[in-house]
């Protein structure tokens, strides 16, 4: 009995599946608008605890001639990503303050240089930490996050 269905299972989807594959688009070549479509995800940072995972999502505006980043956190466990910046600004080089509750990062909000904000891993609004004349480019946190 086991036999029969399994044999009629394969003559099934031997059947079938020639019918899915014509049903199929053909493949076309790659363009030049595809390619700036692509949005790359980059530098990834594990939280203390290993719950959270957050990364920059880099995204080529090809109408206004730049690039943006958002910054956005995913649990390790699996579920939906969640957006810690908003579109409009770019922001990247988020790293995580020791104990897991907050994530720095640099961004040029306010049309000013690149600083140094924090922004609460749970939402709200994100705050200035630096405030140089010239952009900061990297940070880092001390053990005991200051």
């Amino acid at each position: 009995m086991k036999l029969a269905f399994r044999l009629s299972s394969l003559s099934a989807v031997l059947v079938l599946a020639p019918l899915a594959l014509a049903q199929q688009p053909a493949p076309r070549a790659i363009t030049i608008d595809d390619y700036f479509q692509i949005r790359e995800v980059r530098d990834p940072q594990l939280s203390p605890d290993a719950k959270w995972v957050a990364y920059s999502i880099k995204t080529v505006l090809l109408n206004e001639d730049k690039n943006e980043e958002r910054i956005w956190i995913v649990p390790t466990a699996g579920g939906d990503p969640l957006a810690l910046t908003a579109d409009g600004v770019s922001s990247a080089h988020a790293r995580w303050r020791p104990d897991g509750k907050f994530l720095a990062f640099l961004s040029a909000r306010d049309e000013g240089k690149t600083q140094v904000w924090l922004l609460n891993r749970l939402g709200g609004d994100a705050e200035r930490l630096t405030d140089t004349p010239q952009d900061v480019q990297d940070f880092a946190w001390s053990p005991d996050s200051s």
